[in-house]
């Protein structure tokens, strides 16, 4: 019974030490961004929104064909 208390003590502590930890970080201000970062997230995310593909079949038969022609043609390089 006593390793029983000791284990809740234990947890006790630990998520108390956890909470304590944890307050700093709630006046942080964290979602203040750098214009340029901010401008380059909005650059990467309009880059993959027009590299996305709505036929994931038709991309992997292109990618098959392409390297099967590489294979073919000898201009694999290994």
């Amino acid at each position: 019974m006593a390793s029983l208390r000791c284990n809740w003590s234990v947890i006790f502590l630990f998520s108390l030490l956890l909470f304590a930890s944890l307050i700093p970080k709630l006046h942080a201000d964290i979602a203040d961004f750098d214009p340029y970062l901010e401008k380059k997230a909005e650059e990467a995310l309009k880059s993959s929104l027009a590299a996305y593909n709505e036929n994931p079949e038709q991309l992997t038969q292109t990618f098959n064909k392409e390297v099967g022609e590489t294979i073919l043609n000898g201009e694999g390089g290994i």
